[in-house]
C-alpha cells in the first residue's frame, strides 16, 4: 500500500528532477536560455519539498521497529526489577522543615514578586 508520504517523496523529487532536466537541456543546447531560467525556478522552488519529504520519510517508524523498541523496553523495565531498582528510596528523617519524600515541592512563578508577610504587616502599619 502506498503512503501518503511515500507519494510525497515521489511526486517532489520527479518535480524536482524534471526542473533538472530542464537546467541541463537548457544548458546543453543554447538555444532556449528560457528553458534553463524555468528549469532554475522549477528546481529552486521544488527543493524545500523534497528536504521536507525526505526528513518526514526519515523520521518514520515502522511496525516492526516500534514492537521492537516497545519489547526492549518491557525487557529494560524486567530487568530493573529483578535487580532491584525499582524499589522506592528509603524514608530518612531530615529534621524539623524539610520536604517530606511523599510531597512535591511546588514553585510558584508570579508575574509580579509577592512581598512576605512581614513586609506586608509593616506597610499596613506605615498606612495607618
Amino acid at each position: 500500500m502506498i503512503t501518503r508520504e511515500q507519494l510525497a517523496v515521489v511526486a517532489s523529487t520527479a518535480v524536482f528532477l524534471a526542473g533538472l532536466a530542464l537546467v541541463a537541456v537548457g544548458a546543453v543546447t543554447g538555444e532556449h536560455p528560457r528553458v534553463a531560467d524555468i528549469g532554475v525556478g522549477v528546481t529552486l522552488g521544488c527543493l524545500p519539498f523534497v528536504i521536507l519529504a525526505r526528513v518526514r520519510r526519515q523520521h518514520h517508524i515502522t511496525r516492526e521497529t516500534a514492537e521492537s523498541i516497545r519489547r526492549e523496553g518491557y525487557r529494560l523495565g524486567l530487568e530493573h526489577a529483578s535487580r532491584g531498582l525499582l524499589t522506592p528510596p528509603p524514608v530518612t528523617d531530615d529534621g524539623e522543615g524539610a520536604p517530606t519524600a511523599h510531597v512535591a515541592t511546588v514553585h510558584h512563578l508570579y508575574a509580579v514578586p509577592r512581598r512576605s508577610a512581614a513586609a506586608q504587616m509593616e506597610r499596613k502599619q506605615q498606612a495607618r
